[in-house]
Formats: structure tokens, sequence, C-alpha cells
């Protein structure tokens, strides 16, 4: 194959090519490929500790919003509450329970679910 070689029309990369060639290096030191090696099975060595040090990243930036978030609902849930409604109740936002309520629906009976309709 022949080989194709751009040069500019007026020659002026010739000097600037000159010293790349001179410049460029024969060889990469001693021991190169040895140290390249060593840094990829250090940071593959064991998969388990990157997913830990991931997860623990990415723990440490959602944690806080998690918290947060936390925090707000509950204001929101204790704000909305029902007077007569204790404080647990209303920031975990559980309905007001009353005892009769508890008991009618141990005597309700049991509705079986609907019958798929169009088929037959």
């Amino acid at each position: 194959m022949s080989e194709m070689r751009r040069e500019s029309p007026e020659g002026r990369g010739s000097g600037l090519e000159a010293l790349l060639r001179a410049q460029r290096a024969a060889a990469f030191e001693p021991g190169f490929a040895w140290r390249v090696m060593h840094r990829l099975r250090a940071g593959h060595a064991d998969p388990r500790a990157a997913l830990m040090a991931a997860v623990q990243r990415y723990f440490a930036r959602l944690a806080p919003l998690a918290a947060l978030a936390t925090v707000v609902f509950a204001v929101l849930n204790a704000r909305a509450a029902d007077r007569g409604q204790s404080l647990v109740d209303a920031v975990l936002g559980l309905p007001a329970v009353t005892a009769e309520q508890a008991y009618s629906t141990l005597d309700a009976p049991a509705e079986a679910p609907p019958a798929p309709e169009g088929k037959g």
C-alpha cells in the first residue's frame, strides 16, 4: 500500500512534524505494563468492595433528602389531622378508628369478588 501524507501547500508543517518526531518516545519506561496491570487488578480485585463504595456514595447523597421528605410529610399529616386524633396517628397518616368501626368490620359478611363479564 502506498503511504499517504498530508503536507501543507506552502510547506509550513514540516518543521512542526520534525519537532514532534524528535520528541516522540521510542518505548515506555521499564515496568510500565506491570504497573498498569497492578492498578487494574487493585481496582477490580473485589467487585463487592466496588458495589459497597457505590452504595455508600449514593446513600450519603440520598439519606438527607429522604429524611427531609419524611419530616415534611409528617408535618403535613399532623396539620391535616382531625381533632381528637392522637399525634402519632396524625403523623403516620392513620385514619381515626373507633371501637364500633373495628367491631363492625368483624360482623360484616365477606364479599365474593365480582364475576368477570364477557367470558362464557
